[in-house]
């Protein structure tokens, strides 16, 4: 499996396990002018900008390590963007983090954090 091939793989497990959680999921890898949001999502009445990072192995650290502050930021930024471009009346907005780790049997695990700052 390539990385795009895992990269993508990561994001359908993502997705599936919000739309199990009762979610709707608004777009998918939605291309602005500043970058790239993985999942947007509506969970009941809060709008959820879902960043999914998936790895086969914790040499680099754990997926979520890889939201850094930088990214954090750039992420709150695409937020803001993505709220003017389609003028969205969701007063509740917030940022989660959906891990992924491919082991090597070929079963995926996931983590949802929620909330991230």
């Amino acid at each position: 499996m390539t990385t795009l091939e895992l990269g993508r793989a990561g994001e359908d497990l993502a997705a599936d396990h919000l739309v199990a959680c009762g979610w709707q999921i608004v777009e998918r890898n939605l291309r602005l002018e500043h970058g790239e949001l993985d999942i947007v999502a509506l969970a009941h009445t809060t709008l959820v900008f879902v960043e999914v990072k998936t790895r086969r192995s914790f040499v680099t650290g754990v997926p979520q390590a890889a939201v850094t502050p930088a990214k954090l930021r750039r992420l709150r930024r695409l937020a803001g963007e993505y709220l003017m471009e389609r003028s969205t009346p969701h007063r509740d907005v917030r940022i989660d983090v959906i891990a992924v780790h491919a082991h090597l049997d070929g079963v995926f695990s996931l983590e949802h954090l929620e909330g991230v700052h």
